[in-house]
């Protein structure tokens, strides 16, 4: 393409994507730093072990999304306790169902043989066969 007098050559506005963290002395540093919209920034606290991110949503109105993260050393000698699956207390989780479970069970046997007895008291029908000559008719 010929280069045209009339119409000087521009070039395209690059975006700068920040990969590392930026360096800042306390949280009010970081929550003052300017974040265009639509972008995110980390932070790294020289004088604490925390990292931030202030996060701008697309319009310029909204609000800033302010996280703060705690960085802990782990020891990476020491071998990390593994948990077997569905071991992390759901045993006794289970256990409680199946005893509630019985519990019920036992509670409308009880119900059950006290309806029994007075039905065999009264002249009305049972519920049961209530609902059986109905559907006949």
């Amino acid at each position: 393409m010929a280069y045209n007098q009339y119409y000087p050559y521009q070039q395209q506005p690059q975006q700068i994507q920040n990969t590392g963290f930026i360096s800042v002395r306390n949280v009010e540093e970081a929550m003052r730093y300017p974040v265009a919209p639509g972008n995110s920034v980390t932070f790294k606290d020289e004088t604490a072990p925390y990292i931030y991110t202030k996060t701008m949503g697309f319009s310029q109105f909204d609000r800033p999304i302010f996280e703060r993260y705690r960085i802990r050393k782990e020891d990476m000698t020491e071998e990390q306790p593994t948990k077997e699956p569905h071991e992390c207390g759901c045993k006794a989780l289970r256990d409680e169902i199946e005893k509630l479970k019985t519990r019920v069970k036992e509670i409308e046997d009880e119900l059950n043989k006290y309806v029994s007895k007075d039905e065999t008291k009264s002249n009305v029908a049972p519920a049961k066969q209530v609902s059986d000559t109905t559907r006949n008719e």
